[in-house]
């Protein structure tokens, strides 16, 4: 069984030294809260669960998940919980600010890298643990996910939980060791959080890494039924029943059974055979994607495939492959395709790339080694320049400043960072590759999510109207002002920062509540105004403001004109 250690320092033993964690307890703080102080309300899904927490908050109903008068059974309310949790700690809901809705994600960052070294050392040593873990902090999806007030960076850490257990689990079970009760006792409760944060996500991918491992047991002559009894399932039933049950019946009662209908049937199974809110892609959508969401350290991908072929025997590649391939090739052929999708199988692809990495100096150089590593280097070099190219479209796009000498400095920097992580992979210098390439993935994140996206004012178009109406006085929420009426710009940070009061409307509501009383606001897109202005031709109305922006969400430019009742 793979066991790379270093003999002394971070990778002593068998099991993390007390350093390493401390470490990477330093590093994950580093780049998980980039962005999460600075970037507004992002539309959509943040903004319904920021939304829908507050609404928890606002009513005392923590069963049932609404977002202003309708029904939100897509997920279960384990993050709702977290970051209602949050929020009262740190803030409260009328405050409406995005970072304590955030806390959750960014300790689920956290606590994610330190599982991922804690548990899976004994599986692969301390070595690759450490560094899987380094170049996991460091992937832009991660980092991003770790950001926002979604419930995939909780996932992963619940999947991180739970496969690691298994991993152990595993481990015991090809040593012929006794493999007792308690991993598999915290196997099964990593699942049932998992479930509570998002449905069978953390399940499908635990199960089909067993069904994987069991043909692998197969195949190296070992019996994978007594594998299958080892998680103690029937125990486990017992234990999701104990976690998951009391919630299953009580929104149960609260929905009359449509949260499972409409969370089971249209949104989790429905994304699998059907194309969802315009999210579908191309034949093999993650596999292009990954070379630039896992950037640099895509660079290793390669030599990681080449290292995974040679040693598929090797139980702790087996078990990276068990947990990435199956799970990986389910998410490529369902319908519905967003790049987070796939973050909970990235810390299995950080490992196996680490095992492969730091077994450079133990392999004789080969053709096949030299041309995993030559395709590494131009494949990254490739989607460094994809991602010089973005950054810069970016800017030029959306930033009323253009390009400055902050975003020169930004992409020399990387630039160089990325240019000396193939450099030294080309020398055979695995841990210092690994090294550069996670320092330009923080750089990146900090880059990004705290130098550029921030000042792209063109894609705030929230913020802007709730400025606006601040200054104004005519703000709901901050100023007591009567509610704001929406026409075609229906997003929903607008209702986060406006208030749960805001009216969603078409021509006739919409002249019925401007001409209701003086004072009233309407904010209308251009693809609209024409049957606003039709609908109230008989109503007095000042145009306040028009603001031009860009709408990330459709992916189309915006105009939005405010409209007040005389």
């Amino acid at each position: 069984m793979t066991n790379i250690r270093g003999g002394s320092g971070l990778f002593a033993g068998n099991t993390p030294q007390p350093l390493a964690l401390i470490v990477l307890l330093f590093w994950a703080a580093l780049i998980v809260p980039a962005g999460s102080f600075s970037i507004p309300p992002l539309d959509r899904d943040e903004s319904r669960f920021m939304q829908a927490t507050v609404q928890m908050l606002e009513t005392g109903d923590f069963i049932a998940i609404r977002f202003q008068e309708d029904e939100r059974n897509k997920k279960p309310a384990g993050i709702y919980w977290l970051q209602a949790a949050s929020v009262s700690a740190f803030s409260d809901a009328e405050a409406r600010q995005p970072w304590a809705f955030r806390i959750p994600s960014m300790l689920a960052g956290v606590l994610s890298i330190l599982l991922l070294c804690a548990l899976f050392s004994r599986l692969t040593g301390p070595a690759p643990a450490f560094w899987g873990a380094v170049l996991l902090a460091a992937a832009p999806t991660f980092a991003g996910e770790a950001t926002i007030a979604k419930t995939d960076a909780a996932l992963t850490t619940c999947v991180i939980a739970a496969q690691g257990c298994l991993a152990l689990i595993f481990r015991r079970y090809v040593e012929q060791e006794e493999v007792g009760w308690r991993v598999p006792v915290f196997f099964w409760v990593a699942i049932g959080v998992g479930i509570l944060i998002k449905g069978p996500i953390a399940p499908m991918i635990s199960f089909l890494t067993i069904a994987a491992l069991g043909l692998w047991l197969l195949a190296t002559g070992r019996n994978p039924f007594r594998f299958g009894l080892a998680h103690r399932p029937f125990t486990g039933l017992g234990i999701l029943a104990l976690i998951v049950g009391p919630w299953a019946i009580a929104i149960g009662l609260a929905t009359e059974g449509r949260f499972f209908t409409e969370a089971l049937g249209d949104d989790a199974f429905g994304k699998l055979n059907e194309v969802q809110e315009n999210h579908d892609g191309s034949f093999l959508y993650y596999l292009k994607a990954v070379w630039i969401f896992f950037w640099p350290a895509a660079l290793f991908i390669p030599l990681a495939v080449w290292h995974a072929i040679q040693r598929w025997r090797d139980p702790a590649v087996a078990f990276c492959l068990a947990w990435l391939v199956p799970s990986w090739i389910l998410f490529e052929i369902a319908s519905t395709k967003l790049t987070h999708y796939t973050l909970p199988l990235y810390p299995a692809l950080a490992v196996l790339i680490a095992l492969s990495v730091l077994s450079l100096r133990e392999v004789i150089p080969g053709p096949g080694e030299r041309i995993m590593r030559g395709i590494g280097i131009l494949t990254c070099a490739g989607a460094s320049l994809v991602v010089g190219a973005a950054l810069v479209w970016l800017v030029i796009s959306f930033d009323d400043h253009g390009l400055t000498a902050f975003h020169v400095a930004l992409l020399g920097v990387l630039g160089i960072i990325a240019i000396t992580a193939g450099a030294l992979m080309s020398l055979r210098r695995p841990a210092a590759a690994m090294a550069a390439a996670s320092l330009a993935g923080a750089v990146l994140a900090w880059g990004l999510f705290e130098g550029i996206l921030p000042r792209l004012e063109a894609l705030h178009l929230t913020p802007r109207v709730s400025r606006l109406l601040d200054d104004l006085d005519l703000h709901p929420r901050l100023d007591g002002a009567p509610p704001v009426a929406l026409y075609g710009y229906n997003e929903p940070s607008l209702v986060f920062l406006l208030g749960t009061d805001t009216i969603h409307a078409e021509a006739e509501g919409m002249a019925a509540w401007i001409a209701a009383a003086p004072g009233h606001v309407a904010i209308v897109d251009e693809e609209n105004q024409a049957a606003f202005l039709a609908a109230t031709q008989q109503t007095r109305l000042s145009v306040l403001a028009t603001l031009d922006g860009f709408n990330y969400s459709n992916n189309k430019a915006s105009t939005l004109t405010v409209y007040i009742s005389e």
